[in-house]
């Protein structure tokens, strides 16, 4: 074993403090980068949330014509949810979306996977809307 690698086979991470600066240095352009990503579509996903919120509303109200009383007052429910999601996205700031999710996840994981592929369902739809 060179004293190149770890015994685990992998490349040994240099513990000089220029190599640390520049990985400090690397992740916060990355976190830069990734906040004025989401800077940038928080308008566009605020727009999307506030569409299906309306769209679900449709749908309640159709339920409501039909007799589904019961179950249109849960798709009340769920579009006055999602409504506040817009809301929310609209008027927090990056960090304080940042710091919701991080509670979201640490109090319930299970549904944190669940918001997360719903999430990029709705990405990979806002995606191929575009082109």
């Amino acid at each position: 074993m060179s004293s190149d690698t770890t015994s685990a086979g992998m490349p040994a991470i240099a513990s000089t403090p220029d190599a640390l600066d520049a990985a400090v240095s690397s992740f916060a352009k990355t976190t830069t980068g990734v906040k004025s990503l989401v800077g940038d579509s928080k308008a566009q996903v605020a727009s999307t949330l506030n569409g299906l919120s309306e769209t679900v509303r449709d749908i309640a109200m159709k339920l409501d014509g039909n007799g589904a009383a019961p179950l249109a007052g849960y798709v009340h429910s769920a579009a006055d949810s999602v409504a506040g999601w817009a809301t929310s996205v609209e008027h927090k700031s990056v960090d304080e979306l940042v710091d919701d999710a991080r509670s979201l996840v640490r109090a319930n994981p299970a549904l944190a996977v669940g918001l997360a592929v719903t999430t990029g369902f709705v990405v990979a739809r806002i995606v191929r809307s575009g082109r």
